[in-house]
């Protein structure tokens, strides 16, 4: 659709003689901004002098030359009477005048009215045109505008300057932890259109299958950012996920747009010349069966997620004994993200707590203002885990009963190759593994305090 709009302003350009006085040029961008797109609008604006022919006699016709730039190699040849409108507006009134005619030629569009439109000084004339396809390769382009009198007088033309730009995205192998709130990934690229990032599952044969996440609305831009994209914990296991720009294709501008919600069945798909800007990355979540919740029970055998520590700090599991923390059971260091796993193979039925080893201070598993050993542990039960009682969620306390809830990430300290500083393990195409241990030396303390627990309860029963 061409939408023309006139509306009082004052604004400078650069001028290129015509046969008149010249108009002054104001802004060209297309939307969407990528090469070899159908573009859904291509405003082109330039504002009238004072002394332009179509100031006193009425503009006549309108030429909208996209051939103005000698490389373009687009096409108006959808362009149409039928997808035209034109909007005139001044700082007291408005109005809407059709054009009667629309033709193309060699790039050019020229709009013909009925009666001559008026247009005073310092107006903005705007041509909103769509169904432009745009150039095939990045770069500056510009498109020239000139006005026509009823009597054949010419003012302009005057050139704008737009510029293309393809779309990419990049998307590493990282972690996303399946017990945070606030799961996410971070994607970057370059998203030239009013729009978002959709994060989706892939299919079998490669293809983009069901969603699972989006960005917030993005501010269409020509440079390389990072933007972060939330899961929505929709993903519980490690896979290979696919990131794909879209367009928001509600609204007539980029203020609209941002205003708009991600609709993967009503928004668009980015495209370089027909190529979707997309980029698949492996995603691996957390190897563990649960989140240490306090209160909550966790059957034996249980892998469980910490996430409520320090960087890098020493940390142990204690029995709960006469409601105070009791004998070490268990010793861990976080990694970078404060994070670690914990076995519970070797644990007896009971309550636990955890402190931390340099103060041996409980450490609040609620997040509320009360610690203690009796408000901030957990329960190993009697029974043994197993996969088919987690996926089942039997009493409603194990691993997976516990998976939605948390509040910080895994995300943090990854390698190259996309892995959590020893707290993720992934597999799959390309993809490394990490150590599913918590930190330094977790699988040596694991064993000698099993060891060092054993030779006490034989100690004991011996007596």
């Amino acid at each position: 659709m061409i939408t023309v709009v006139l509306v009082s302003a004052l604004v400078g350009g650069i001028a290129v003689s015509g046969s008149a006085a010249a108009l002054d040029s104001d802004t060209a961008a297309p939307y969407p901004h990528s090469p070899g797109t159908s573009a859904t609008d291509f405003p082109v604006s330039v504002v009238a002098q004072g002394s332009d022919a179509i100031t006193q006699d009425g503009m006549k016709s309108m030429t909208v030359d996209f051939g103005a730039s000698g490389s373009f190699d687009g096409s108006v040849e959808n362009v149409s009477v039928g997808s035209v409108s034109v909007t005139v507006a001044s700082s007291s009134s408005q109005r809407t005048v059709d054009p009667a005619n629309v033709s193309t030629s060699d790039g050019q569009i020229t709009l013909t009215f009925q009666q001559p439109v008026s247009v005073s000084a310092d107006d903005r004339i705007v041509a909103n045109v769509a169904n432009v396809t745009t150039p095939t390769s990045d770069g500056s382009y510009s498109v020239g505008v000139s006005t026509t009198t009823p009597s054949g007088s010419t003012d302009g033309p005057v050139t704008d300057d737009y510029r293309i730009e393809s779309a990419s995205l990049s998307f590493s192998n990282q972690s996303a932890s399946q017990f945070s709130a606030n799961q996410s990934v971070n994607v970057s690229g370059v998203i030239p259109n009013a729009g978002y990032i959709g994060i989706f599952t892939v299919a079998d044969n490669g293809s983009r299958g069901q969603p699972v996440g989006s960005s917030q609305p993005i501010v269409a831009l020509y440079n390389e950012r990072n933007y972060t994209v939330n899961l929505n914990g929709n993903v519980n296991e490690s896979q290979q996920l696919m990131a794909v720009a879209y367009y928001e294709t509600s609204g007539s501008s980029q203020s609209e747009r941002l205003n708009g919600t991600f609709d993967p069945n009503e928004d668009a798909v980015v495209t370089n010349n027909g190529q979707p800007a997309n980029a698949t990355g492996y995603v691996t979540t957390v190897d563990a069966d649960g989140r240490v919740q306090s209160g909550s029970e966790y059957d034996q055998g249980a892998r469980l997620y910490f996430d409520q520590g320090e960087a890098s700090t020493g940390y142990q599991l204690r029995a709960v004994e006469n409601g105070s923390p009791g004998r070490t059971v268990n010793q861990f260091e976080t990694a970078a993200n404060g994070s670690a796993t914990i076995d519970t193979t070797d644990l007896q039925q009971g309550q636990y707590v955890v402190t931390r080893i340099d103060d041996g201070s409980v450490v609040s598993l609620d997040n509320d203002s009360t610690t203690s050993a009796q408000d901030d542990s957990i329960t190993i039960t009697g029974q043994q885990f197993t996969e088919s009682t987690a996926a089942a969620g039997s009493g409603g306390n194990n691993s997976s009963a516990n998976a939605s809830g948390g509040a910080s990430t895994a995300a943090g300290g990854n390698d190259a190759g996309g892995n959590s500083s020893g707290n993720a393990s992934g597999n799959g195409s390309g993809n490394g593994s990490g150590s599913s241990s918590s930190g330094p030396g977790f699988g040596i303390a694991v064993a000698v305090v099993a060891l060092l627990g054993a030779a006490l309860l034989a100690t004991r029963r011996g007596r």
